[in-house]
Parts: structure tokens; C-alpha cells; sequence
């Protein structure tokens, strides 16, 4: 007997009696494993007959989800009756890689930080006022030096990798922060530190904080490659999702 001749009516329905599934889900294999069968009907069963039916489904223009639940009703119809000995050989079609869609990326707000831009009473603030007046990393802060900060100009210098960048001073951040003194003291702690003190001041994290500086800047309408070279950025790619909206 040969095996496309067991793609039949009966053998479908006795497939679909053997499992337990509810009526919409039924109707939908019967009518995808009737397609099947029709398109069986004078042709043998063989991987490359099968390879055919795929690349028909597919250019059917179906979507890739619903090609995906039809090869799967098939392959288990398939297994089924390879179990059952009604065929000698198991085969199946091959499934489509359904391309998973990503949720949008949810893009922080700006956080209102009234008290950043107060009278500097720790170390804590001191280091979130860095990073929100200037984007810095604590890699970054571990760089400066005191003679960075060019108060006639208004500007800080800050070379990384060779590349030096020059970010303006706002007047109220000129005002809480000229009259420090040890500043290279900070400058020259660890890593661990600087995350030790600003945890002690805010729950805001480093990034969370640069979030905050590249947040008020997009909403400033600084331009994606203007604020790319602020924060010494390469290319614009992690900051495109700021401006999605734009």
C-alpha cells in the first residue's frame, strides 16, 4: 500500500479521536490535515514532496504564525502515524522560525532631583550631581582632576581614549561647586566608593542617573549626535531609543 494513500479521511479522523482538545482547535487541524491530504493525493510521500508543501504554505502568504501552527499539526499527524505503523518512515516538515516581536522599549521619565542642585552636604550628592550635570560614568569621575573644570569658560575637558570632549558648566552648578577644595581627593577613590556614597545619598544607581542627563538633554532638544559626543559615545545606536518619539 502506498503511504500517501493512508493520508485519508479516515486516518485523520482517527488521529483527532485519539486526542483531547476542544472543538475550535478540532476544526482547525481537520481543515489543515484535509489540505494536506488533498495535496498527497498522487503524490508519494517522500522529504522532498514534503519540502514542496512547505514552500507552498509559505507562498500561500501566510502569515509566519499560522504556517508555524500548520506544519505542527502535521508533524504530530505525521508522528502519529509513524507510531502507529500506518508509514515506515519518519518524517516531517520543517518548522518556520517564527521571528519573536519585542516589546517597545519602555523609556524612563524624568525624575524631579530638587535637591542635587542644593547646598553640597556629602559625597553622595556631589558624585550624582557629576552625573547629572555632565553624563559622567564613576570610570569617568575617576579620571577628572580639579584643573578640568575651567570656571572663567564655563567648561569641563575630559580626555578618554585619546578623545578629548568639552562639556559646558551650567551657572548653577558653577555656583554650588567652585568653592570645593578637595575635589582630587574624590576623584582618586575607588570605584566601590563612588558606588558606596552615592547609594548612601540615592536609590538612583550610575546608569539611572546618566539616564536622567541624556533624558534632560533629548527633552532640551540636544540633537542624537551632539549628545553622542557628550558622552563620548562612538556611534548613536544606544541612544536612538530616546528619541523615538521625536
Amino acid at each position: 500500500m502506498a503511504e500517501n494513500s493512508v493520508i485519508n479521511e479516515e486516518r485523520i479522523l482517527e488521529y483527532l479521536a485519539s486526542k483531547s482538545i476542544t472543538k475550535n482547535t478540532y476544526d482547525n487541524y481537520l481543515y489543515d490535515l484535509r489540505a494536506f491530504a488533498s495535496f498527497m493525493e498522487e503524490r508519494d510521500l517522500t522529504k522532498t514532496n514534503l519540502d514542496i508543501y512547505r514552500q507552498k504554505l509559505l507562498a500561500d502568504g501566510l502569515s509566519q504564525t499560522a504556517a508555524k501552527r500548520k506544519i505542527s499539526a502535521i508533524n504530530q499527524f505525521l508522528k502519529y502515524s509513524y507510531n502507529k505503523g500506518n508509514i515506515s518512515q519518519y518524517l516531517q516538515l520543517e518548522q518556520v522560525k517564527v521571528k519573536k516581536i519585542q516589546d517597545d522599549v519602555k523609556v524612563p521619565r524624568v525624575v524631579n532631583l530638587p535637591d542635587v542642585y542644593g547646598q553640597i552636604e556629602s559625597v553622595g550628592q556631589f558624585i550624582a550631581l557629576l552625573i547629572i550635570e555632565f553624563g559622567l560614568t564613576p570610570t569617568e569621575i575617576q579620571s577628572l582632576s580639579w584643573r578640568d573644570f575651567d570656571w572663567n569658560f564655563k567648561i569641563l575637558s575630559l580626555t578618554k581614549n585619546g578623545f578629548k570632549r568639552i562639556i559646558p558648566m551650567s551657572n548653577k552648578f558653577i555656583l554650588i561647586s567652585r568653592s570645593i577644595t578637595n575635589g582630587d581627593e574624590l576623584f582618586s577613590k575607588s570605584r566601590q566608593f563612588l558606588y558606596y556614597e552615592l547609594k548612601k545619598y540615592t536609590p538612583l544607581t550610575a546608569q539611572e542617573l546618566r539616564e536622567q542627563y541624556i533624558l534632560r538633554q533629548v527633552n532640551k532638544g540636544m540633537k542624537i549626535h551632539d549628545l553622542a559626543g557628550k558622552l563620548g559615545l562612538t556611534t548613536t545606536a544606544t541612544l536612538e531609543k530616546y528619541y523615538k518619539n521625536e
